[in-house]
């Protein structure tokens, strides 16, 4: 049973059940403990965990090969702590334990051969006219060793005499007694000196066999393995623990030898599997834990190990710190236990652990969007009601966590060092959150009119667009903490960090305004994190706009991953839809010259084109027409309209050259298509508000920015991008939009004469212009070089806003990961970093979410013996996925024997299932049906893609079983494949995509071409009974079609349900964003590089049904077997144990890299906007541009742009001197081109590491080494 089970009586879920028992069919197969024959295979080479292996003959030449004894050891062992014991008391060990022998097949088997699936490693198969390898199981009943406490009491490298003789008679008595088992039970094979091959005659029928074998028993002899095993143990002094008390070394070897004739012949196998321990005291004696010690000091964690395992893991079984008590109180929601003791412990050579889901908690506040829309007519009483549950929370439970945490002998009360001092630094971090909630409540009260108005309409636009009634607690309160921050662009006297009193070391404390303190959102993944942000953004989008902001970036969102920000993307843009919507329907702001709310998307040319028209660019004419339909196709970023679901086309403008995605529904059932239109518009009818083409963004300043944190690097080669970041556009195209410096923006399309372009252009005036916002979203992937580099960017940006006073920027920063955020926030933005929530009282508890005593997801540890890994993780999928078709098919045929839970095991429950028919379970297996395989590296995949069509779709299908339907998923799929697998997953009702299904099964011979109709049939009265606005076809019709149709057509729909797409194989690129409810089941093909990747990645299991996450370590990766050795404590404490984000601004060199874009930067997106610069495009320009300027003032410019590194002296002298460097060859050098002129050109992606060697036919040696130097 899993660590954290329940202890009540409530049997749990159906889908608990389900899941339950897809993991316990899955790991008996994997461990061997099966109620039935093993035909073919050695069972060693089917059963790969928890296998002790023999001695081989050939590894006796070769006795310390370390790699063979991590792929086939032949050991498990614990080591444990042990205190305390007199006379007579005994430390009990008992070994568990099974064998296989091999039996005579019986005559349906040999004429039956081929239907057996082999799944050993070894590449040839049976002879097919020989005897079959058959194998059956028996359990050892091996008596209990018993160790007397005396010899425990020193120290010993040998084991004990008596221990030995002890073990000895144990091994040899549950030997002796499977031997005769054996032989009384079973029909054994018999080894005769002529080989195994079977005369055809025997086979002409039963009668024939059976004397052939009674033959072979005259002639030869029985066979079973010569079993042997061997106990070891050690004693040595317990100094970590003064003395008192000793640590015990016990270990179960396996010394069998395997002769060469039987490991070729599959003769005898002595293997031992499902290897374990159980150790039990009595009297006095007792175990005392380990500490685990990657895990820092918190008084909150429980840090005690109970062993440390050799092949296994070690559990206290009755100490169980994840268990539910009796009160029902989890585990994350109480102190831990003080210095436990325990007397018994367990191995656990498949350890397990259970994660249990983290909510939100709801206080009784009735947070709705529609109470919330009207702040004076109950919205303010249900903020300050949550204001008042807050201050409660305060009182009450911080003061009963603190009496339960006394209790403990370990707890230390010392209010200046103590774990007092700890914990009452984050009662006061909770302080502060009320401080700032009660802060923005008031806010919201002062400035009715545009702060609260600007919140009622934004709760009102989130109301029509969510099927949820309201806000998460820790949704609701963020937002208002972050509004008179933000409000502070307008209003001064919310400036302050009136919140913080100076009492704490924080950096925070020395803020110089509530807009430069980065708030990190810390919540688990799935918790609703982006709904947080993008609350504050709504906000701040019709703030803007009460407050005289008609038009520009409110809210800048960047994405480390493409897939990231494409997904985010999309739900952004529904957002903003509804929320223009709302804004239409204002009197004062829902017209010109109050803009409309519009979409960004911002990412590198290879994904959306950078500009339809230019100098030597044709994109416009290239995306029209048939021809065109392709990259029209390639540069959809949303696939359906977000008001009405109707399919996207994208289309281009003829007169204003944009790339335009178009709603293709009907105007009647379109909400957007119906909206009431300025006459001026920018968007027509069927037109969402987005833009995908960069160029586009400069000319209509979208609202929200959406893309790829590496297009800040722009700001080095574009200049226009200063009309998003500092507003720097002074004329409005009547046809292209925005616009500076007296020309259009897509000035090679614009039809209007540059000299006439002026006055013909409208003035406009940018208000307030920086975004608001602006969010790094998955900050802890900013790291290491990229992280570096950013964090220059990121300071660059923040200067040039601050030289024409263009407003500062609020940054929030949603992550995995808190730990040494303070560090990470400095390195990358130079500001102050505060994080929300604080922490609760409890390891996972606070006022906002809570832990509650049910399943998220079982993490599965195995590491295969005896068997390759990717072998392993085929068969680990072989036996899911066929798990998955008997479920279905079982209930098509026999749904009662599912209904009444007769078919599931493992699930520690007989009662019946809550559902009531049959097309309920049919719908929650298929929220199982498919799986994915985690990859490390894209070489994993190619081989995994190929093992699966090779030997995993072999096997299915030599056992009548439909192929896998499988795709994959990488940084190199496209967009529209991604969408197309994630759609498909999501939404699996589609009637041609069924029928190709079909198709594809009788193409393989799986199913009869004559039941198509009949399948089909059953089918659409399945998805019109599982249709909640279906009122015509309801389960019981469904049930009375499903009995009437023949058992062939019940097996064809059960093969239907479990072919659609059922495995992925995918890489990081889903680890981020990937929210789809049907991904219940993962593989990780070895553990991952970061624990951050591991939590984000595995998060992707588990999202509404309990999920089932198999980790199948590297049985040769270090780092893989300390993952699995310390299993159940790692992923107890799984983001307590993220590594710190390595970061460095400072970072040797970096400098060098990133000086020519924020060089250019400062050239391009400020000096070229001041008066009398010309285009600093050109070198000449930029030579006069270096003779006139203040060259003192510019260094200090670019200081700034590095976020002023006072205490860095080497980093501000070489800043300095690239500076000078720089200036000096605008005006030496005479290329035309002023970023030529300097040495590196500027950065177009932060992932830009090497300058590339450029290759030529005549390459002198001394450029490559100057190239080499200037790096």
């Amino acid at each position: 049973m899993p660590a954290g089970n329940t202890t009540g009586a409530e049997p749990p879920s159906d889908d608990e059940r389900i899941a339950r028992h897809l993991r316990e069919t899955v790991l008996k197969q994997a461990r061997g403990d099966i109620d039935e024959r093993v035909q073919r295979d050695f069972p060693s080479e089917r059963f790969f965990a928890g296998a002790l292996a023999p001695e081989s003959e050939d590894q006796l030449d070769d006795p310390d090969d370390d790699l063979q004894s991590k792929m086939e050891p032949t050991g498990l062992g614990a080591t444990v702590r042990v205190r305390g014991g007199t006379e007579g008391d005994e430390l009990i060990l008992s070994v568990n334990a099974s064998v296989w022998v091999r039996v005579n097949p019986t005559y349906r088997e040999m004429v039956n051969r081929d239907s057996f699936v082999a799944l050993g490693d070894r590449d040839e198969d049976d002879e097919g006219d020989s005897l079959l390898p058959v194998f059956e199981r028996i359990e050892l009943d091996i008596p209990q060793i018993k160790i007397p406490a005396s010899v425990l009491q020193t120290s010993r490298q040998t084991t004990p005499e008596v221990v030995q003789e002890r073990a000895r008679e144990a091994f040899e008595t549950a030997f002796t007694h499977a031997r005769e088992y054996a032989r009384e039970n079973y029909d054994l094979y018999v080894e005769t000196e002529d080989d195994d091959t079977v005369p055809t005659a025997a086979l002409a029928d039963e009668e024939s066999f059976r004397g052939y074998l009674a033959e072979r028993a005259a002639e030869g002899d029985t066979v079973l393995p010569d079993w042997h095993a061997a106990l070891t143990v050690e004693v040595t002094p317990d100094e970590e623990n003064g003395g008192e008390g000793v640590i015990v070394d016990l270990e179960i070897a396996n010394e069998a030898i395997q002769s060469r004739d039987d490991a070729i012949y599959t003769i005898r196998d002595p293997t031992l599997f499902e290897v374990g321990l159980e150790l039990e005291t009595t009297g006095d004696l007792e175990f005392v834990p380990f500490t685990f010690d990657p895990l820092p000091e918190d008084f909150r964690y429980n840090r005690d190990l109970w062993g440390h395992g050799r092949n296994c893991t070690v559990t206290a079984p009755d100490r169980n710190d994840q268990q539910v008590d009796e009160a029902g109180i989890p585990p994350g929601r109480r102190a831990p236990d003080a210095a436990p003791t325990a007397t018994r412990l367990e191995t656990q050579f498949i350890p397990e652990y259970r994660q249990l889901v983290y909510e939100s908690a709801d206080r009784n506040v009735d947070a709705t969007f529609e109470v919330l829309a009207d702040l004076e007519n109950g919205g303010f009483d249900t903020l300050d009601q949550v204001a008042s549950k807050m201050r409660q929370y305060l009182r009450e439970e911080y003061d009963a966590a603190l009496e339960q945490y006394r209790e403990r002998d370990d707890w230390n009360d010392d209010p200046e060092t103590g774990d007092l001092a700890d914990f009452n630094d984050d009662r006061a971090a909770f302080e502060r959150e009320i401080k700032r909630f009660e802060r923005g409540v008031e806010c919201l009260r002062q400035h009715l009119e545009t702060v609260g108005r600007a919140f009622e309409l934004m709760n009102e636009a989130m109301d029509r667009m969510h099927e949820f009634p309201g806000w998460r607690l820790f949704q609701l309160v963020f937002i208002v903490m972050e509004v008179p921050d933000v409000a502070s662009r307008e209003y001064e006297e919310w400036a302050d960090v009136d919140w913080r009193d100076g009492t704490t070391e924080d950096r925070a404390e020395d803020a110089d305004s509530a807009l430069g303190v980065v708030d990190v959102l810390w919540f688990p993944t799935g918790g609703g994190k982006t709904e947080a942000f993008l609350g504050v953004a709504v906000w701040s989008m019709f703030f803007d706009r009460l407050r005289g902001k008609d038009f520009g970036v409110t809210a800048w969102t960047k994405f480390p991953l493409r897939l990231l920000s494409l997904q985010q993307f999309q739900r952004m843009t529904e957002t903003v839809m509804y929320a223009d919507l709302v804004r239409r329907e204002q009197s004062d702001i829902g017209s010109h010259p109050s803009r409309p709310f519009s979409m960004g998307y911002l990412v590198g040319k290879a994904n959306t084109p950078n500009a339809l028209t230019g100098y030597d660019n044709n994109n416009h004419q290239r995306y029209q027409g048939a021809s065109g339909e392709s990259l029209r196709r390639e540069a959809k970023v949303v696939p359906s309209c977000p008001a009405c679901g109707a399919d996207v086309e994208v289309r281009i403008t003829e007169d204003d050259h944009r790339l335009t995605h178009c709603c293709t529904g009907s105007s009647f059932d379109c909400p957007w298509q119906s909206r009431s239109l300025d006459s001026g518009e920018t968007y027509a009818e069927e037109e969402l508000p987005v833009h995908v083409v960069d160029n586009e963004l400069y000319r209509y300043a979208p609202t929200i920015l959406a893309g790829t944190i590496d297009k800040i690097t722009a700001i080095g080669y574009q200049r226009k991008f200063a009309h998003l970041i500092t507003g720097e556009m002074t004329l409005e195209c009547p046809i292209h939009g925005f616009a500076s410096l007296d020309e259009c923006t897509e000035k090679y399309g614009c039809p209007i004469d540059q000299d006439d372009f002026a006055d013909m252009a409208r003035p406009v005036e940018p208000y307030d212009p920086a975004p608001s916002l602006m969010v790094p979203d998955e900050l802890h992937l900013l790291e290491e070089s990229m992280g570096s580099f950013d964090g220059h960017y990121e300071t660059g940006v923040a200067k040039l806003q601050e030289l024409v006073d263009a407003g500062k920027t609020k940054v929030i920063a949603p992550t995995a990961t808190i730990t040494g955020f303070e560090d990470q926030v400095h390195n990358l933005f130079m500001r102050p970093a505060e994080r929300f929530p604080s922490p609760g009282p409890y390891l996972r508890e606070n006022f906002y979410a809570q832990e509650r005593a049910e399943t998220q997801r079982y993490y599965i540890g195995l590491v295969p013996h005896g068997k390759t890994h990717i072998n392993s993780i085929i068969d680990l999928l072989f036996y899911y996925h066929r798990e998955v078709q008997n479920l279905f098919r079982t209930a098509l045929n026999e749904p009662s024997q599912v209904l009444t839970g007769a078919a599931l095991e493992g699930t520690d429950t007989t009662a019946s299932l809550e559902a009531d028919s049959i097309d309920e379970v049919l719908a929650l297996l298929s929220y199982y049906s498919t799986s994915i395989t985690y990859l490390l590296s894209k070489k994993d995949g190619d081989r995994l893609d190929q093992s699966i069509v090779s030997q995993l779709d072999t096997y299915l299908q030599e056992d009548g079983r439909p192929p896998l339907a499988s795709e994959r998923m990488t940084g190199g799929t496209g967009f529209e494949t991604i969408m197309e697998v994630l759609d498909i997953v999501e939404n699996p009702w589609d009637e041609e995509a069924d029928k190709q299904i079909l198709n594809r099964l009788i193409d393989r011979d799986v199913l009869e071409e004559d039941v198509t109709d009949q399948v089909l049939s059953l089918r659409s009265t399945l998805e019109a009974s599982l249709d909640e606005e279906n009122e015509v076809v309801d389960s019981d019709q469904f049930d009375v079609e499903r009995a009437r149709a023949s058992e062939d057509t019940r097996e064809a729909l059960a093969w239907l349900l479990a072919s659609r797409l059922n495995t992925i194989t995918a890489t990081n690129m889903i680890a981020h964003g990937v929210d789809v409810d049907r991904f219940n089941m993962m593989t990780f093909f070895g553990m991952p590089r970061g624990t951050a990747e591991y939590i984000q990645a595995s998060s992707r299991a588990g999202r509404s049904r309990p999920g089932l996450v198999f980790n199948v370590a590297h049985p040769i990766r270090e780092r893989d077997l300390s993952h699995y050795h310390f299993f159940e404590k790692y992923h107890a404490f799984l983001d307590r144990l993220v590594e710190p984000v390595p970061i460095n601004r400072w970072a040797k060199n970096s400098v060098k890299q990133t000086h020519p874009g924020l060089f250019m930067g400062l050239l391009l997106n400020h000096y070229m906007y001041r008066e009398g610069a010309g285009n600093l495009y050109f070198g000449d320009n930029a030579e006069a541009f270096a003779d006139s300027v203040d060259e003192g003032e510019l260094r200090q410019q670019m200081l700034g742009m590095f976020g002023d590194p006072d205490d860095h002296e080497e980093f501000r002298g070489d800043i300095e001197d690239l500076t000078r460097d720089a200036l000096s060859q605008l005006r030496l050098d005479d290329d035309q081109w002023t970023s030529s002129r300097i040495k590196r050109s500027p950065m177009r992606s932060l992932r830009d590491v090497d300058e590339q060697l450029p290759i030529r036919s005549e390459y002198r040696y001394r450029e490559i080494f100057e190239t080499m130097d200037n790096r």
